[in-house]
């Protein structure tokens, strides 16, 4: 099985974007799980940059893809992620086509000396740092990886997928992330 994280990848005149004060917790790794919102957080658009462009999947810390992502990945059942809708303000235009990427479940794989990690957290229980994303062979043996996107236990900042859910956004031509394959060694 191939493995890969993601990583953002701007278009041309792409804005960037962030979560209003009152729902920053949303992109916490700190306590990941289910999360539940009365109304969709709203994601403004960074005023301190010109640009306003919008590809497939928007960047605020976390990845908010389209509906027609969300709505790819529900048809081919993806698992592992919880889809939030989210309401995103461009200078008062607002969109309600975007949904939060909440990936939640986790596993223990980091191969430490590969990735080069480096600061490890005693409160988070996990790296600050890693120089690339490299899973550990013995760890990997031992676990059943049931979840097609998921996090490493010990950096949970960064998102893995299978190369299931790679096909789908290959196949799809989605913009706004690229996938980096995961050594295992």
């Amino acid at each position: 099985m191939n493995y890969y994280h993601l990583e953002c990848a701007f278009i041309d005149d792409e804005a960037s974007f962030s979560f209003d004060q009152d729902v920053k917790k949303i992109v916490s790794t700190i306590e990941l799980g289910i999360k539940y919102y009365d109304i969709p957080p709203i994601v403004r658009v960074d005023q301190v940059y010109k640009q306003r462009a919008m590809s497939d999947v928007l960047k605020a810390i976390g990845f908010i893809p389209h509906r027609r992502v969300v709505d790819e990945f529900l048809k081919q059942y993806i698992s592992g992620i919880q889809f939030i809708p989210v309401t995103v303000d461009v200078d008062g235009v607002q969109y309600d086509e975007y949904s939060f990427m909440n990936v939640f479940n986790t596993y223990s794989l980091l191969n430490e000396k590969a990735s080069g990690a480096s600061d490890f957290n005693v409160f988070r229980n996990a790296y600050n740092s890693i120089r690339k994303m490299a899973f550990c062979k013995d760890k990997l043996s031992k676990v059943t990886i049931r979840h097609d996107a998921f996090r490493v236990k010990e950096f949970p900042r960064e998102i893995v997928i299978t190369q299931k859910v790679k096909d789908i956004l290959d196949a799809n031509q989605v913009t706004g992330l690229i996938c980096i394959p995961v050594e295992v060694k």
